[in-house]
């Protein structure tokens, strides 16, 4: 455990990355069948409970993200509507009002899965798959749908429309919610995950394994799945830790899914030709370990997320993989901890990702003039913008900010070399009002959610 100080606060690149152990350098895959899963300017979010609203037990140890839909620049879900026809949008008037068209920007092309949507007025509108995009107007905070915050999920606080909602105690689940806002007959969110586009066989699924960025194809098991890129029989042998992705022998090629008869007869599974193995170094669903072991093997990565030049995902000793810059300099988050909680803190992965949490805490990370001379932001170009998980945001002086799923990143000096983590889990316990002051006097202090235990800011490394 890291240095422990006291304060009283009364009110508050296309593909896929792969490093091996202790490499500083990131290295592409080389998989032509990986594509970006967003361009520019449309985002993703975690929906619902994912957010992270609710310090709870159950968010500490491990975060929901069952459903993860595009979103606009600020994270509000997008939807398309059953009657537009493929490459139009019809949502016009006082339609339009109500559902507001996704809009691109000037010079804006698609690729992939992505076009852009002819509107009656001329405008060009995003679509995915060829239905336009909207965002609802009764969606007020990002996770949210069909008009349902996920906000309603944790204390007692204010939504997206200066509304109070969620309350209760501390692990209690859902905090006495709302009902659910009823889907609108016609309209469906659209979903990055779970992601149907891609025909499978029997065994094989694609699911996001955050340790290869991106959504990635994994086997019964849900272990993760790795492509060749050559020919499997003039290969010479390859490390023991590969183990052939086996299908039934009754087994029918499917889709980009075709079989090949080894040598050795087992009947293995190849994608767009190229074939597949899982990694004995793959202890649980979402590790790729077996990332940077050999250079013609990466991650079947179908949809990779984005990643901004200048950085790259990095093997640490212990932590495994974190986000840093691309010389290897650790990157970290301002974290909001209830300590009766639970967690892991210093563990792996023992500070999920927990977007509100992030937004909450923003760039004002509280931790005084002394904290701030060795802790720095880490800056984005002038022209970022917003794409998949990463947002920016603009700091007092006009420069712009880094923001992974909703926390805003740092660099801190007292790491000297890279994967350094010596930040990792500093933190310092902050009350919301002194001992002996009325704690209904302070409505509004969120540091992650109302903080209503032994809460506490960290600086925590990030994870993919």
């Amino acid at each position: 455990m890291k240095t422990q100080r006291f304060l009283l606060l009364a009110g508050l690149s296309v593909t896929a990355v792969a490093a091996a152990s202790g490499s500083v350098s990131a290295a592409k895959s080389s998989q032509a069948f990986s594509q970006l899963l967003t361009p520019p300017g449309i985002t993703t979010e975690v929906l619902g409970k994912g957010q992270g609203y609710d310090l709870g037990k159950q968010t500490v140890a491990a975060q929901i993200r069952d459903d993860i839909a595009f979103t606009d620049a600020r994270g509000l879900t997008l939807y398309t509507y059953a009657n537009d026809p493929v490459g139009k949008a019809t949502c016009v008037d006082a339609c339009a009002k109500e559902w507001v068209p996704m809009l691109a920007q000037k010079g804006a092309k698609g690729f992939g899965d992505w076009s852009l949507a002819a509107r009656a007025d001329g405008a060009k509108q995003w679509a995915y798959r060829g239905k336009a995009l909207y965002h609802f107007v009764k969606d007020v905070d990002p996770g949210s749908v069909w008009g349902n915050s996920p906000a309603r999920f944790g204390g007692r606080r204010k939504n997206g429309a200066g509304e109070y909602v969620g309350g209760g105690f501390r692990g209690a689940g859902a905090r006495n919610a709302a009902p659910d806002l009823k889907p609108v007959e016609g309209w469906a969110p659209a979903l990055a995950f779970p992601n149907t586009t891609v025909e499978v066989p029997a065994g094989i699924t694609l699911k996001e394994v955050p340790d290869a960025t991106g959504l990635a194809l994994v086997d019964y098991r849900n272990r993760t799945l790795y492509a060749l890129d050559g020919d499997v029989k003039k290969e010479k042998k390859l490390d023991s830790s590969w183990v052939p992705a086996a299908a039934a022998q009754l087994a029918e090629p499917k889709g980009d899914f075709s079989l090949i008869l080894r040598d050795d007869g087992i009947k293995q599974w190849a994608y767009k030709g190229r074939a597949l193995f899982t990694s004995s170094n793959d202890l649980a669903p979402g590790d790729a370990n077996g990332m940077g072991v050999d250079k013609k093997i990466a991650p079947a990565v179908v949809y990779a997320y984005f990643m901004p030049d200048g950085v790259s995902v990095h093997n640490t000793p212990g932590q495994g993989r974190i986000i840093a810059t691309a010389a290897g300099v650790t990157l970290y988050k301002r974290e909001g901890v209830v300590h009766q909680s639970g967690g892991g803190h210093s563990l792996r992965r023992g500070h999920p990702n927990r977007p509100a949490v992030g937004r909450d805490i923003g760039i004002n990370v509280m931790c005084g003039e002394d904290c701030m001379k060795v802790w720095h932001p880490f800056k984005a170009p002038a022209d970022a913008q917003p794409q998949g998980f990463w947002n920016v945001a603009q700091r007092p002086d006009g420069s712009k900010q880094w923001v992974y799923q909703g926390y805003a990143l740092w660099t801190y000096d007292g790491d000297k070399r890279p994967n350094d983590m010596n930040g990792n889990d500093d933190f310092t316990y902050a009350y919301a009002a002194p001992p002996g002051v009325d704690k209904d006097s302070v409505k509004d202090l969120d540091v992650g959610t109302p903080m209503d235990g032994a809460s506490a800011l960290h600086w925590s490394i990030v994870v993919p």
